[in-house]
């Protein structure tokens, strides 16, 4: 089936059938998208509506677009006054609009009598992708605790398609258990670890923002610290279905712990962040000219991160003149070995170092 029929994954289809509302529209031939709007669409407004710099900034080349920003949809279900109806309402059409305003029969049945539907389906509700209908998907499988197992029986134990031949991982990457249950990495992660890659969307690559530095910043791929607990960038979840976690796309970033130590004040911008401890940030160093780079950019990769980064060698204050790379250990022999390079302990998941704890380290 189409692209975005993937979303249907998350439906436990099964008792979807017993108590979802009756098919949306003429239950014989309800009015839908794919089977009668998209087309239509494609054939009156899309000359206008698509591409890169679609016309007032909407786009009518796909189903969720063509609803509507989320937090002010063009489209509403059972309303005959929304703003798609009225723009092409033969009585209220403006110049621009009046060429089209033929589509706006069947517009105003998909909306108002159909209910905005995706397709025809004797096992769905219409609204099953509409964000705004109280049957669509993820508010279905929130229900049932995040179980998929239900999902499964008809799109298979990896939703790849199963016995209908819908795969769900057109549209997400779930990794689920046999049994339909959920853990951390049955989103975003691996079996070894929570932290991308994968993203959400299944991206790898540390280019994309849902895998960034995550991986750098868990297993210390640079050395020069312990493991940074997912907790000091993010308020983690204790259970899949906490408030404010599946809900809240893209993460937030609340900073606590580590990246706050030594009075640090940090911000994150979206693309990078700044006056972070962990990146030289808070009192301890705010007198240090001499680092070269304090605000990395999460995508860029970890050569952002190396010694004279977030402090100079030695920082510029005052407690260092004198001081000669690499005579850290004088002061530092927990943090750096005589011939200045940064100790760091144990397996890469669990590793332990003086440097970037929290606290300084001057041996007598």
């Amino acid at each position: 089936m189409r692209a975005l029929t993937g979303a249907l994954l998350v439906v436990l289809a099964a008792s979807a059938c017993s108590k979802a509302r009756p098919l949306q529209g003429d239950l014989t031939q309800p009015v839908s998208w794919e089977e009668d709007i998209a087309p239509l669409f494609a054939a009156q407004c899309s000359s206008c509506h698509a591409g890169a710099t679609p016309a007032a900034g909407y786009r009518t080349t796909s189903y969720l677009e063509a609803l509507g920003p989320q937090s002010a949809p063009v489209a509403v279900a059972g309303d005959a006054n929304s703003l798609l109806l009225r723009t092409i309402d033969p009585a209220r059409a403006d110049a621009v609009h009046a060429p089209v305003s033929g589509a706006y029969d069947k517009a105003r049945a998909w909306v108002v009598d159909g209910r905005l539907s995706f397709f025809r389906s004797e096992a769905h509700e219409g609204g099953i992708l509409n964000p705004h209908d109280s049957e669509f998907h993820s508010n279905l499988v929130r229900e049932r605790g995040w179980n998929f197992a239900t999902c499964q029986s008809c799109h298979g134990t990896d939703l790849a398609g199963g016995k209908v031949g819908v795969s769900c991982q057109q549209c997400h990457a779930f990794q689920v258990s046999a049994d339909g249950t959920t853990t951390c990495s049955s989103c975003h992660g691996s079996p070894q670890s929570p932290a991308p890659p994968r993203d959400l969307a299944g991206n790898l690559s540390s280019s994309a923002r849902g895998v960034g530095a995550h991986q750098a910043h868990l297993l210390g791929r640079t050395v020069i610290s312990a493991t940074i607990a997912c907790s000091a960038c993010h308020q983690v979840p204790a259970a899949v279905d906490s408030p404010g976690h599946i809900e809240s796309r893209p993460a937030e970033v609340i900073f606590s712990g580590l990246a706050l130590a030594s009075g640090a004040n940090p911000t994150w911008n979206g693309a990078s962040c700044s006056s972070t401890y962990c990146h030289g940030g808070g009192t301890n160093l705010a007198n240090d000219t001499a680092f070269r780079l304090r605000t990395p950019v999460w995508t860029a990769g970890t050569s952002q991160a190396f010694c004279g980064s977030c402090h100079g060698i030695p920082p510029s204050t005052s407690a260092h003149a004198g001081v000669a790379f690499p005579d850290c250990a004088r002061c530092h022999a927990n943090t750096v070995s005589a011939n200045g390079t940064i100790l760091v302990s144990g397996p890469p998941d669990a590793r332990t170092s003086a440097h970037i704890n929290g606290a300084i380290d001057v041996t007598p």
